[in-house]
């Protein structure tokens, strides 16, 4: 039996489950489940997770990601992709071909990418890569960093909040897996998705969530 419920905060040590079921964030002992961390429970058919409330974002292999480009060499780009770890995209992962030596022509430095992460080495540093129809430069639009552990609250339960706000808003979003959101629209739309992402970053434990974002969306439109 489960004894949490799904995006509840709970505290290190205290029981999740009578059965095996963990996943991240989580340990087993006499056959039950348990929270390592200060953090919020988020149930799949897969099992418990527990994200911790606060922290860095650390690279997984197939995690979609939004980065800056910060420094460029003759055969590749660095990018930032919040976390405090070295991350490359090599000319030999993007989806179009490009001249040794003149990589600025194509992505220059404080441009936005949409990529996969598709190795991590040992001490956490990362590879990106934007090969793919869905992976590519970003244009300047909207960007807003949030805390990577409240991601799921934004997406909500098979994609229904993230859903909501781009219904509500007619705009365009595309959220990292690193926290980093990029939001597309005209402006006051934009405007009024920027706030609801705000208030979810910040409100992010209440039970009522969905309600209160759809109340707020409703309150900004009307005075923009």
């Amino acid at each position: 039996m489960i004894n949490v419920k799904n995006f509840e905060i709970v505290t290190p040590g205290q029981l999740l489950s009578d059965e095996r079921n963990g996943r991240n964030g989580t340990y087993e002992e006499s056959e039950k489940t348990y929270s390592k961390f200060l953090g919020m429970v988020q149930i799949s058919d897969r099992g418990i997770s527990v994200n911790p409330l606060s922290g860095n974002y650390y690279p997984k292999e197939g995690d979609d990601i939004i980065g800056e480009v910060t420094e460029i060499s003759s055969k590749y780009w660095v990018v930032d992709i919040n976390a405090p770890f070295y991350t490359r995209l090599d000319i030999r992962d993007v989806n179009f071909r490009v001249e040794d030596g003149e990589l600025d022509r194509y992505i220059d430095i404080g441009d936005m990418i949409y990529a996969r992460v598709f190795r991590v080495y040992p001490n956490n540093a990362a590879d990106v890569s934007m090969r793919g129809t869905r992976y590519g430069k970003l244009e300047s639009k909207m960007i807003i960093r949030i805390d990577p552990v409240k991601l799921p609250r934004l997406i909500g339960k098979e994609g229904s909040m993230i859903n909501m706000i781009k219904e509500e808003t007619k705009c365009d979003i595309v959220v990292g897996q690193n926290g980093i959101v990029w939001v597309d629209g005209d402006e006051k739309n934009r405007a009024a998705a920027v706030s609801a992402i705000k208030f979810i970053d910040e409100n992010y434990v209440d039970a009522d969530l969905t309600e209160r974002v759809r109340r707020l969306l409703e309150d900004v439109r009307g005075k923009i």
